[in-house]
């Protein structure tokens, strides 16, 4: 039946009808089917200026994000209600992390509800694992990520198992699509920048330490 997934037979006890105490019983196959009342959580695609709303009432430090280039937007629901966002795009510099632009996808912004802080690591998996490989320009080979050395320290990325590429990225502004950033700018200082590949061939090129047996 298209669109509905046959599950394996479901196993059951009965506890409450007298005789049947304990006993196992295998009901019919069950079949799955979409929800068509929202979930109690989800990852939805949004416009992006419904998440540069997002990220400038929720106070993220760069504000709303107006690259001149593709970029997607994504927003974490619980119950109906955003309480994470985040907003891919291609990469400022030609290259990063020893990629070109056409092989990455950049997670350009992250941000979380003040009233759920929580839901940061959440977003952040659910990007790289759903929506970074949903880049609509162009494959990707890599997500990469910039944290800024003056506001924390990157441990998401880390705890999230990316890996640290450069501790001094970043550029004072003033290229082709960006006016030069003061001593004042949010975005002025040095990043670090983090990779995360997406097939085994370039996790080994980022991980040299952890490479895969031969078969």
């Amino acid at each position: 039946m298209k669109g509905r997934t046959k599950l394996p037979a479901a196993v059951a006890i009965n506890a409450t009808r007298p005789g049947f105490e304990g006993r196992v019983a295998e009901s019919a196959p069950a079949v799955y089917q979409p929800a068509l009342l929202p979930s109690a959580a989800g990852l939805t695609s949004v416009p992006l200026d419904c998440a540069n709303e997002l990220l400038t009432a929720w106070g993220h430090y760069l504000g709303a994000c107006h690259r001149p280039f593709g970029a997607q937007a994504w927003a974490l629901e619980v119950a109906g209600e955003p309480v994470g966002v985040a907003v891919s795009a291609s990469t400022v510099s030609s290259t990063a992390a020893g990629y070109g632009r056409k092989q990455l996808v950049e997670l350009a912004r992250l941000c979380s509800a003040p009233t759920a802080r929580w839901a940061t690591r959440p977003m952040l998996r659910l990007w790289r694992e759903v929506a970074a490989p949903a880049w609509p320009y162009w494959p990707v080979v890599a997500a990469v990520a910039y944290s800024h050395n003056g506001q924390h320290d990157g441990g998401i990325y880390r705890f999230d198992g990316w890996t640290r590429s450069s501790i001094s990225s970043g550029s004072l502004g003033g290229g082709t699509w960006s006016r030069r950033r003061g001593p004042q700018h949010s975005a002025r200082g040095a990043k670090t920048l983090w990779l995360w590949p997406f097939d085994h061939q370039h996790r080994d090129r980022a991980h040299p330490s952890q490479q895969r047996p031969a078969d």
